[in-house]
């Protein structure tokens, strides 16, 4: 198994879930009272032993998820992670820097899952109506750990949709990792979504 879709079906992802991150922004701009850019610089299908690598965080880092389970058409695990000094500036600067980094540690939980939801729900939400799947969603779950607790997955023969997303708020920049880790049969399921999206593209354009 390779990740074996097209530049032009990987340009159609990205679209896709930079739709999804717009409306999250959108969001996030509703919550708090500055504004929130979210950028996707790049998407791709990778094996989750090299999803995990490609992460960047120390193995004895302390990061900061949520995590959300899936199941219907496709199945598997979405993860929103930071380290948890980016996840505390995050936390930090959308409640207006109200509250001081040493004293958040029992704000960052709910706060990290109220983003994660918005985030992991806008992106579910946009992916599931232009591919037309069927998906349910469990509600999302916070984790702290490092990378060996978060970053869990059955096989290393399963994949992962790897996204990296960039926050840019007012005088902070802030890099979060999206994964959704998704089992063999999961991931053709995806993919062969992924062409028929574009293949209908291509008939109705021609």
């Amino acid at each position: 198994m390779k990740d074996d879709l097209s530049p032009l079906e990987i340009d159609a992802l990205t679209e896709i879930f930079n739709i999804g991150i717009g409306r999250a922004a959108n969001s996030l701009n509703k919550m708090v009272s500055q504004l929130v850019d979210l950028t996707i610089p790049e998407i791709e299908i990778l094996p989750n032993a090299t999803a995990k690598s490609r992460l960047c965080f120390e193995s004895d880092m302390e990061i900061s998820a949520v995590t959300q389970r899936f199941d219907g058409d496709f199945k598997g695990q979405a993860l929103l992670m930071f380290g948890k000094e980016s996840g505390l500036k995050l936390v930090s600067t959308l409640l207006g820097n109200k509250v001081p980094l040493e004293a958040l540690s029992e704000l960052e939980q709910d706060s990290l899952v109220e983003i994660g939801n918005v985030i992991l729900n806008a992106c579910f939400g946009t992916v599931i109506n232009f591919l037309k799947s069927s998906i349910t969603i469990e509600m999302p779950e916070f984790t702290q750990g490092n990378i060996d607790k978060v970053f869990t997955y059955s096989s290393e023969q399963d994949w992962s949709l790897y996204i990296k997303v960039k926050f840019s708020l007012p005088n902070e920049k802030i890099d979060g990792h999206i994964s959704f880790l998704m089992d063999i049969t999961s991931l053709e399921v995806f993919q062969e979504s992924v062409r028929q999206f574009v293949y209908g593209i291509e008939k109705r354009t021609s």
